[in-house]
This record gives structure tokens, sequence and C-alpha cells, in this order.
């Protein structure tokens, strides 16, 4: 039986493995024959009638999939992509103007519209941040994620990549504690959010998350009073891994909206969560973005390092070939130590051919799956052989101080 859409998408919500949960198994059968929209300025909006857990409700926006069995995959104008199976249409309707994402002002309107009195929105270039928090830690979270965004975008553009500007202002929601955050965050994660601190969503493209300087392990070391004294609250040891954790989501998010990976679409785990700790590391006293991009993340070759006696042969072929190890709780520690290291020395020691490698994932289309041979047909084209290449790469990666 071919799965159907929306079971799809619903069982990757449900993953075990739910911090990267949207990221992982969202793929449509490659059996299957699926028509993507045409460019944004081709494409007329569409006003669509649908059921959504029990209750009908309607929704402008364009179709970027539809499937051969009548499910679509609509996005509408503030970045939400619906997958909605053909039984739960209860009318379709081509509108005269064509689609249009909603502009910053309007879409800091819409997002305010659904949360309580108490919020409130701040704007930057590339950020709607909607936050019931101190204005303060919105003000320093927004300046983080431009200084990331500013970081990402030159790097990649700097490896010889063409990015393009986010069609969609980018949310983000900032709740004043663990409580607020879990409650609202429960159309993505249903079981809770438990020990997730923040994560981005590709079903709504925002990222949803909580003020870190309440956090236990760093309240008592300071007021907050001041972007300077939240930085270090934040620059403290135990925080580290709560920022790395924000940063780490928050390129989720910039990959998927400035055209380097299509949400929805089967990019290999492996990669997608391998390049964003790539990223983790910010530096909180500079103002003018990371400084330290690509440099070690220790506890993660830690990790590697301590697994290497236990490394068989083809381990290399297991982790491309399907995302099982990843989305796996029992061994996604050591799958991600190995993804990022992977991602390193691929980035290090052959940076075009892993440029050329995200051209490819760029251009793959939403809800097509990849077969695990043709995965690991893609990584042979553009790196070589997976022994020669798991051999060198465990060569270099013990030479990794």
């Amino acid at each position: 039986m071919k799965p159907s859409l929306a079971n799809i998408v619903t069982s990757a919500a449900r993953g075990a493995f739910v911090a990267w949960l949207l990221l992982a198994g969202v793929a449509y059968s490659a059996h299957n024959k699926v028509t993507a929209a045409k460019s944004e300025t081709e494409t007329k909006a569409e006003h669509v009638e649908f059921n959504h857990n029990g209750h009908q409700q309607a929704a402008d926006g364009r179709i970027v999939v539809e499937a051969a069995n009548g499910g679509i995959l609509l996005e509408t104008s503030d970045g939400v992509l619906w997958t909605i199976e053909r039984g739960d249409i209860v009318s379709r309707k081509k509108l005269a103007e064509p689609f249009k994402p909603l502009p910053p002002k309007e879409l800091s309107e819409r997002l305010i519209s659904e949360m309580p009195a108490e919020f409130r929105t701040y704007t930057t270039p590339h950020y709607v941040v909607v936050y019931n928090t101190s204005r303060t830690y919105a003000q320093w979270t927004s300046s983080l994620l431009e200084r990331l965004y500013k970081a990402f975008t030159n790097y990649w553009e700097g490896q010889g990549l063409e990015l393009r500007e986010p069609e969609f202002a980018l949310p983000v929601f900032l709740f004043a504690n663990r409580q607020q955050y879990d409650q609202a965050s429960r159309e993505d994660l249903p079981g809770g959010t438990g020990s997730i601190i923040g994560f981005y969503s590709l079903r709504s493209n925002r990222i949803n998350m909580f003020d870190l300087t309440g956090v236990e392990a760093v309240r008592g070391s300071g007021s907050r009073g001041s972007i300077k004294e939240i930085n270090q609250m934040l620059s403290q040891l135990a925080a580290v891994p709560l920022v790395a954790t924000v940063v780490h989501e928050a390129t989720h998010q910039i990959a998927f909206n400035c055209g380097l990976q299509q949400r929805f679409a089967d990019i290999p785990l492996w990669q997608c969560e391998g390049m964003a700790v790539y990223f983790e590391a910010p530096d909180l006293a500079s103002t003018r973005g990371w400084r330290g991009i690509g440099r070690v993340n220790y506890p993660r070759l830690e990790t590697f390092r301590n697994n290497l006696p236990n490394w068989q042969p083809g381990s290399m072929e297991t982790l491309v070939r399907d995302s099982r190890r990843l989305r796996d709780p029992r061994t996604a520690a050591d799958a991600y130590a190995d993804a990022w290291a992977l991602n390193y020395y691929l980035i290090k020691y052959q940076p075009k051919a892993y440029t050329e490698y995200l051209k490819a994932l760029a251009s793959k289309q939403p809800l097509i799956d990849d077969a695990p041979e043709a995965r690991l047909a893609e990584f042979r084209a553009h790196f070589g052989d997976l022994n020669k290449v798991e051999q060198e790469f465990l060569k270099q990666m013990a030479r990794v101080k």
C-alpha cells in the first residue's frame, strides 16, 4: 500500500528523535507522481477549504505539490505548509491574483493576532520575533540571529553557492518560560517538548524557543537588564550548549529559506544535521558575526573519537544510505557526532565537491523519496568510492586537534 501524504508527514512529526523531528523522513513515494508548483510570478493563489483535526477551515495559498492521488501540499502567505489529503479537501477555487508572501509588517500582524494579548513583535531585516519576554531579550536574540544569517550566507556564497533572499520574513517565537513554550508547541510536538529548548518546524517555517536566561543553570549568574548582561549570562560554560541549540535550529531555518535546501525535500539527514552542527559555535563577544565558523566542535569530536575503536568498515555507508541511526534515540548521539565529523572532513578536504553536492541537494523537490541506493550513488558521484573516502576520512579525523 502506498503511503498517504498526511501519514508521511505525521509520522515525521512524531519521530523518536523529536529535537529534529521535522527534518527526518518527510518524503512522498517516488512511485506516486507529483507536480511541483511553478515559480512565484506564475503561480495563481488558490482558496482551499479543508478538514483539519476535526474542524473545517479555509486558507489561501499556492499549491507546491499535487499528488496523483489528489492530495496537495499548500503553502500559505505566512509560509506555513499544509499537507491535505484528497478526502479532506472540501473545495478548491483558483483566485485571480498571484500568490504573494506577506510583507514583514503584515506577517507581524498575522502572527501577533494568533497570540494572547501580552505578546509583542520585534522586526529586523530578516526576522519577525514574536515575544512575551523582555524586549531586551528579543533584541538580543534577533541580533544573534542576524549575525548568524550574515555569517551563514557570506560563508556559502564565498564557496561559490548562489543563495537568494528569503521569500518570507523568518518567524521566531520567544516565550517567557518553558511551560508556555511547551503548550504552544503541541501542534508540532504532540508529546511535549521534553528537554528540547528550541526547534525549527518545517511545517510552519517557525522557530519556537523560550528565554534562556530563565534556565536554572544560568539564572543565578547575574541580572539580565541589558544586552551586555545577557551576553555575560549566556557566555558562561553552562549556557554554551543552550545557545548552540538555538543556533543549530536557526541554521536550519536559514538553509531552508535561502535556497540551499527545500522544505519537505528528501535531504540526507547526515548532511542536514552535520552542517547545522558545523555552525553551532557563536562568539557572543563579537558584534561582527561568527569568527570561528568550522572550528572543531570538541564535544562532538570527543564522542567520535571515543567510538572509533568500535568503528566497523561500512559504517559510513550506513550513515549515508538512510537516516535510521540519526533518528533512533539509542544511536542518535553517536550518529550526530559521526555526521558532524563527516561534514567537517568533506568541507575541509573536499570543498569543491561538497559545494557541488549542496547544489544537487538544493534542486530536490518536496515529497519525492530517494531510495537508499540512489543516495549512495549520489554520494559516490560527488566524492568518489565510499571505501576510499572512509579510509581517508578516518585518517584525517584522527589527526584533528
